[in-house]
């Protein structure tokens, strides 16, 4: 699905995302970033309000990523948003084929992440360390791109943070002989980064003004993000009031009806996306080989043809199964009084129904997946009315949140139940209803981080299914050891068979599907206490820099 990026603005600008920042490279750090020249510099110094916006838009861009190229061709950026979502998703037992912990300090799963962010954070820092220097470009632009480059520095940032600890701090174009910073200085320049980079960002006008900005940061975005990582840093107070006062009493974010517009493009710059990569829809990224890519990598293989889904039987099946462990979760907690929730719905299904409810083609049975175990993954599955382009080369012109409302009532809620004081006009009991009641819940009667039924941690995992949260989550709450005691320990195989016909009055004759699983033992030993809670920082990095410290275990 990844096709040129479209950054629309309210200064009415439409501009193609192109990572245009082809500079003459000198040589590459220990980031796996190239580093430009003397005359790379200078473009910036003398570009024009045209190529500022380019700049930041290729920011923008490069965070979406490349997944063809990531993946496939292995050129390009080092990884995509998906890809990373995928390893998260693995990490965190949310996915059928569940990561095994037994890769060294040297793996790539590692390095990979670990560069993804550090692009990020780079190629910002070139813009806020040069752009201040042009004396050509609009002032009011200039002072706006480099808020947004700040902004999303320090987001990055805070990933690098939680996921290895204390990691060089790129408050500055990093030339790879850093050392380890410590984590509280760390997370004080992300939140500083963010509290200014939020009073110089736009503001929506409305609940549904997004469009008006586009796929760009805005204050109350900067702000949700500050008040994740407050949350991250259990400063549960700090983070309940920057929440409450700076997103929520906005009024500005409202949660869509509809769990399951989520999934489509009726949702672009919707009430409840708090930041959006949006994607163009333009015939002259009709014929986008990785487009074409985007979509099949992360979608199931549903041998059907669906009126509703779209799926190219061309697939990997990156991240889209997932694990039976979060399968009979959701069966236990979004059931109601007449059947599955909404939310459960608009998240995954089993094959014996899916191939049940459409007609089944191209299969020749049995049928076997690898690393299956019986349901795939609804939830971020490509619609067919979202479609684009001709076969083999569709894609969905769907836009992809980073963030939603949703996680920010979670946030909120949690904070509140940790301790935070909570705003004038919303409890965190009522943040907490208002998730559950979109989902098609009853109301959660009192405010609970661990109860199974109602519970904050449960919330969290049926409503952020699959957008990277997992993992961290039972990190920071001390869940992971126990939760992850058998992740990665077995591999798992999904055979499909066709049953028996049966005859449904007003249907006709259906036939009917059994699934199969088998497992196998990996060997692995699984999330190990005292070390998994945090990434290795690449092996390359440390022996190529005598300043840099491994984190312990590695």
């Amino acid at each position: 699905m990844l096709k040129k990026n479209i950054l629309h603005t309210t200064g009415g600008w439409l501009l193609t995302a192109v990572l245009a920042l082809c500079f003459a490279a000198c040589s590459n750090d220990l980031l796996d970033i190239e580093q430009p020249g003397v005359s790379g510099v200078n473009t910036y110094i003398t570009a024009n309000d045209n190529q500022v916006k380019q700049y930041i838009s290729a920011v923008y861009s490069s965070i979406l990523g490349n997944s063809y190229q990531s993946v496939i061709v292995g050129g390009g950026e080092p990884a995509s948003y998906r890809s990373v979502l995928y390893e998260m998703s693995r990490m965190g037992a949310e996915c059928a084929a569940e990561y095994q912990y037994n890769e060294a300090s040297d793996a790539n799963t590692y390095a990979y992440i670990y560069s993804y962010y550090y692009r990020q954070a780079y190629w910002c820092s070139m813009i806020i360390e040069h752009l201040p220097n042009n004396n050509v470009a609009t002032e009011s632009l200039k002072e706006r791109v480099i808020a947004e480059a700040r902004a999303i520095r320090a987001i990055a940032m805070m990933n690098l943070v939680q996921l290895y600890g204390n990691p060089p701090l790129a408050d500055h174009i990093l030339d790879g002989s850093e050392g380890n910073t410590p984590a509280s200085e760390s997370w004080q320049f992300i939140e500083n980064e963010l509290k200014d980079a939020a009073e110089i960002l736009p503001s929506k006008n409305s609940a549904d003004g997004q469009a008006e900005i586009g796929g760009r940061l805005t204050r109350e975005a900067a702000y949700a993000y500050l008040g994740k990582a407050q949350l991250w840093q259990k400063k549960y107070d700090e983070a309940a009031q920057t929440l409450y006062n700076k997103v929520i009493a906005t009024k500005k974010y409202v949660l869509v009806d509809n769990f399951a517009t989520l999934n489509t493009s009726a949702n672009d710059f919707s009430s409840e996306n708090i930041w959006e990569y949006n994607f163009a829809d333009g015939a002259d990224v009709q014929n986008s080989q990785d487009g074409s890519f985007d979509l099949a990598c992360y979608s199931a293989d549903l041998g059907v043809y669906s009126t509703t889904y779209g799926s190219l039987l061309m697939t990997f099946g990156m991240g889209a199964y997932p694990s039976k462990n979060f399968a009979d979760f959701m069966t236990a907690h979004d059931m109601t009084s007449t059947g599955t929730s909404p939310r459960f719905q608009g998240t995954l299904a089993d094959y014996p129904t899916a191939l049940m409810s459409y007609q089944a083609m191209f299969m020749n049975y049995p049928y076997v997946i690898t690393g299956c175990q019986g349901y795939y993954r609804v939830k971020d599955l490509c619609q067919t009315n979202d479609l684009v382009g001709t076969f083999p080369f569709f894609y969905s012109k769907r836009n992809v949140p980073y963030m939603r409302y949703a996680e920010v009532l979670l946030n909120y809620a949690e904070a509140v139940a940790e301790g935070g004081t909570p705003g004038p006009e919303l409890s965190g009991l009522e943040a907490l209803n208002l998730v559950r009641h979109r989902a098609g819940l009853t109301d959660a009667p009192s405010l609970s981080m661990d109860d199974a039924s109602y519970g904050v941690k449960a919330e969290r995992r049926a409503e952020l299914f699959g957008e990277g949260q997992r993992f961290i989550d039972l990190v920071r709450w001390g869940d992971a050891a126990t939760v992850l005691a058998n992740c990665g320990k077995q591999t798992y195989t999904c055979t499909i068979t066709q049953g028996e016909t049966i005859n449904v009055p007003g249907v006709g004759d259906i036939t009917t599907y059994k699934t199969e699983v088998t497992t196998s033992e990996t060997g692995t030993i699984s999330f190990k206490t005292g070390k998994n809670e945090l990434f290795p920082i690449p092996a390359s990095d440390v022996n190529n820099n005598s300043m840099l410290n491994q984190n312990p275990g590695w």
